[in-house]
């Protein structure tokens, strides 16, 4: 990869001093012809608020995973090893920081595919004890077998235990499932693999995990009913994972559609254990995200819609929750020439949404990414300025700020 160039444009930290104007860094990838192949961008935290963002970049042997904290004079650190590629660029790496400030970095690496299979990969899961400045070899984290192992989700409870899921195709056509692993001693052991109990799993919608108070957890992804119909469902585990209830539908959308919509969900959990569910659908015949919260975890009301396409189609949804149940979503607004990013503040638990407003200055922006930081949030996403990529980091807060 090119050597990447690294900037902040308002100080050396994103978390902002009380009073002061939210901080906003960035970093380019340089490109090498009329294009720049990367991934989304995954955003995480530190303790000690510092922000830490991955993704994967197309080189000329194959796929190569990065991380970098974005401040000036930062280098790409590489994260997959020479002789493990990551299969593709179609979704971000997992992204978590544990208690002891360990960073751990999620992908799908290739490997052959046997005769007449479409897909195979390998879920790897690899660590750095020194706060992302190297990474160890990776853990493999399914068991060897010829099939596609992808579309992970990845959360660390509150005792450092790793929870991570992801969407497994060992059954074979019509018969996809969601699986997790509890990964245990730091990330460096897998403790157990479960099956989800919920019936055919949606193949291509990423699959999202939350760790909860104590050892609650939870896991959502995009369930196919009969009838072709994709709804998200979720399961929750009260044992830290070890074992999970069936799946219990989020909410009827009764959306049918005779092919995967590639498009996920997002679940996030407060500090009282109040659940939020984050989705797009066209259950309308029309692009929409909606919003949905469980007040005791598993029931959830009636969803709120978060932006109907009036002109542009909303995609790319992300939701980040802190301990006080105040959240920010956002996500991508596209035309046919221009694409935003926009957020909205979440307050009270879930009951109040702010206004809908902009975050990106360029023409293209995409693929964004959120994530709890002390006094607020970070949002991290990609904006093109031809020829090359740029990933924007931002500190946002989720109090309303009249003046804004």
């Amino acid at each position: 990869m090119s050597r990447l160039t690294a900037a902040l444009l308002l100080g050396a930290a994103l978390a902002p001093a009380v009073g002061a104007a939210p901080m906003r860094g960035e970093f380019t990838h340089p490109a090498g012809g009329h294009e720049v192949h990367v991934s989304a961008p995954a955003v995480a935290v530190d303790g000690e608020g510092q922000a830490i963002v991955a993704w994967i970049a197309a080189g000329h042997d194959g796929n190569r995973v990065f991380v970098t904290r974005p401040r000036a004079g930062a280098e790409p650190v590489p994260v997959s090893p020479g002789d493990l590629f990551a299969d593709s660029l179609h979704q971000a790496p997992g992204l978590a920081v544990g208690p002891g400030g360990e960073v751990y970095v999620t992908w799908s690496s290739t490997k052959p595919k046997p005769a007449g299979a479409l897909f195979a990969s390998d879920l790897q899961l690899s660590r750095s004890l020194d706060g992302g400045r190297t990474f160890e070899r990776p853990l493999r984290i399914n068991e060897e077998r010829p099939t596609s192992h992808s579309f992970e989700g990845l959360a660390v409870a509150p005792d450092g235990t790793l929870l991570v899921a992801w969407i497994d195709t060992r059954g074979g056509h019509g018969s996809t499932a969601t699986w997790l692993a509890r990964v245990v001693d730091r990330g460096s052991r897998v403790e157990r693999v479960t099956p989800l109990p919920a019936g055919e799993t949606c193949v291509c919608c990423r699959v999202s995990v939350s760790a909860g108070p104590g050892e609650t957890a939870a896991v959502l992804w995009r369930k196919v009913f009969p009838g072709d119909v994709r709804d998200m469902v979720l399961s929750v585990s009260a044992d830290g994972g070890r074992s999970f209830a069936p799946a219990g539908l989020v909410h009827a959308d009764d959306w049918k559609i005779t092919a995967c919509p590639h498009r996920g969900g997002t679940v996030a959990t407060d500090g009282r254990g109040r659940r939020y569910v984050l989705w797009y659908t066209e259950r309308r015949e029309r692009p929409e995200i909606l919003l949905a919260v469980a007040a005791d975890g598993q029931r959830f009301g009636a969803p709120r819609v978060v932006h109907a396409a009036a002109g542009s189609v909303p995609d790319n949804a992300r939701l980040a929750v802190s301990g006080d149940g105040r959240g920010v979503i956002v996500w991508e607004d596209a035309t046919a020439v221009r694409r935003r990013i926009l957020f909205r503040t979440l307050g009270d638990g879930g009951r109040t949404l702010g206004p809908v407003r902009v975050l990106s200055q360029a023409i293209k922006a995409w693929s964004p990414d959120v994530a709890a930081a002390p006094g607020g949030f970070v949002v991290a996403w990609h904006e093109e300025r031809f020829p090359a990529t740029v990933s924007v980091v931002q500190h946002v807060s989720a109090r309303e700020d009249p003046r804004r």
